[in-house]
This record gives structure tokens, C-alpha cells and sequence, in this order.
């Protein structure tokens, strides 16, 4: 009887690290998507810079969701979890400075000549 709530005891854990770590491969997957949606930027001028700050900023906003959804699961650190919500907000500055006809960011002051 012993070895039979053993056998079940440990079948019941495998499932259940099973689905945490496919929740996991799910942020990793997330996360890859939002650093590639990152990397045109990177490039210098493209055609429809907008659409692509659009793109960037919903990955960001996707993988800060999932990663606030399943902090505990993922065992993500508080730390962690606050450089994906810099990074989003990070992409929404972007996004809505280049929509707007903006510079990405803005200049230094040292730069602004008056």
C-alpha cells in the first residue's frame, strides 16, 4: 500500500512539473519573441518604423503579463520581473515617441543648443 501512494504521490508530482515547465517554455518563448521584435530597431532607419515600435511594445506587454501571471510557477525573481516591466515600459516610450514623429528618446541636454 506504501509504494502504491508512493507510485501515485510521484506521478502526480511529474504531471505537475510537467506543466510548470511547459508554463515556463512559454515565457522563454515569450521572451525570445519580444527581444526579436527588438532587434530592427537596433538596425538603424527602416520602412513603417511605427508598425514595428507597435510589434515591439505588444511583446514586451505579453511577456510582462505572463511573467506577473506566473511568478510563483516560474520561479521568477522580483528583480527579474521588474527589468521585464523597465523593458516594457522602456518599449511603450519608444513606441509612442516614434508615432508621434519623435526621436526614440529625447536629446541630452548638453546636445540641445538654445
Amino acid at each position: 500500500m506504501r509504494t502504491l501512494l508512493s507510485a501515485i504521490a510521484m506521478s502526480a508530482l511529474a504531471g505537475f512539473g510537467g506543466e510548470v515547465q511547459a508554463q515556463c517554455s512559454e515565457l522563454m518563448r515569450l521572451r525570445s519573441e519580444a527581444i526579436e521584435a527588438t532587434k530592427p530597431m537596433n538596425r538603424g532607419l527602416m520602412p513603417d518604423r511605427c508598425n514595428a515600435y507597435i510589434r515591439a511594445s505588444l511583446s514586451w506587454s505579453s511577456l510582462h503579463a505572463y511573467a506577473q501571471d506566473h511568478q510563483e510557477a516560474c520561479d521568477i525573481s522580483s528583480r527579474s520581473l521588474g527589468e521585464i516591466e523597465k523593458s516594457h515600459h522602456d518599449a511603450v516610450v519608444a513606441r509612442d515617441n516614434v508615432c508621434a514623429g519623435r526621436p526614440v528618446r529625447p536629446f541630452p541636454a548638453d546636445v540641445i543648443l538654445r
